[in-house]
């Protein structure tokens, strides 16, 4: 009797080893993360509202572990820092937009569909850049528009929030320089991909968030509507960090000045034209 107990307590911890170490591709990994975290979101809105700060915050921490999981293959601690800044961010910064939609499911579950989709291709971006800093592939512009793209769209949800606490003018710019330092980071660092962060790439980083920070300082002198007032700041961040790009890549002729130019300015006139000065 003890010995067949013996044996099938073997048995089970043999097929329990073989369970746990099913090989699973990056592609099926970067899935199961996406899955896990648009569970994780729609969890958010499941809880007492007092516990959703926490959850959105457990969702960040969740966000961070499971996409180092995902793209652990070639990850040393550089990567493991620099490359989960855009996915961590981008799942705070939906997860504390998510407060703002009308409390309906049918317009939550739409934005988490379109999250989970959205992050399985943020982490497809972010695995290039994963393996292009080892070696030359051809998906690197591509990856890089996707990475500059979800940069600007975690930045207006991440400005959206700061704005609807109402906070005093000088908060705003500090919870803007603030946030916005490791998105410009990451994608700076995304052009060369050093094994280390240069002082260069950090001080550029820094400048720019202060720059954007004392923009959200003046901007909330301005009787701006939340979207209008997030709108402006993503549309400065564009332009900045877009410039600053092109220049470290040797590509800032007249031209692509100009146009960066020309969309800061037409969004600016917009954003101008769209306030209401008479209150």
């Amino acid at each position: 009797m003890i010995i067949r107990i013996c044996l099938e307590y073997l048995e089970f911890g043999t097929w329990k080893i073989e369970f746990m170490n099913i090989n699973l591709n990056k592609r099926q990994k970067i899935i199961i993360t996406a899955i896990l975290l648009t569970i994780g979101l729609l969890s958010t809105q499941l809880v007492d509202f007092n516990l959703r700060f926490r959850f959105i915050t457990g969702l960040g921490v969740a966000a961070y572990i499971l996409s180092l999981w995902a793209l652990w293959e070639g990850i040393n601690l550089t990567k493991a820092l620099i490359l989960m800044i855009l996915p961590t961010s981008y799942s705070l910064a939906v997860a504390s937009f998510y407060f703002l939609l009308p409390v309906r499911w049918l317009t939550r579950a739409p934005v988490a569909f379109i999250f989970g989709l959205s992050f399985y291709l943020l982490l497809l971006s972010q695995n290039v850049f994963n393996v292009a800093s080892i070696r030359t592939i051809p998906l690197y512009r591509a990856a890089s528009t996707a990475s500059f793209l979800f940069t600007l769209l975690s930045a207006f949800f991440i400005y959206n929030v700061i704005y609807a606490f109402n906070l005093l003018f000088f908060w705003n710019g500090l919870a803007v320089a603030t946030s916005s330092f490791p998105l410009i980071l990451q994608s700076l660092w995304s052009i060369e991909m050093r094994d280390r962060l240069s002082a260069s790439i950090i001080i550029q980083s820094f400048i720019l968030s202060l720059v954007l920070g004392e923009l959200a300082l003046s901007f909330s002198f301005w009787p701006m509507s939340n979207v209008i007032w997030s709108l402006s700041l993503s549309s400065a961040l564009y332009v900045l960090l877009g410039l600053t790009m092109q220049v470290l890549r040797g590509r800032a002729t007249g031209r692509v000045v100009w146009e960066y130019l020309g969309i800061g300015v037409v969004v600016f006139l917009i954003s101008f034209l769209a306030t209401s000065w008479t209150g």
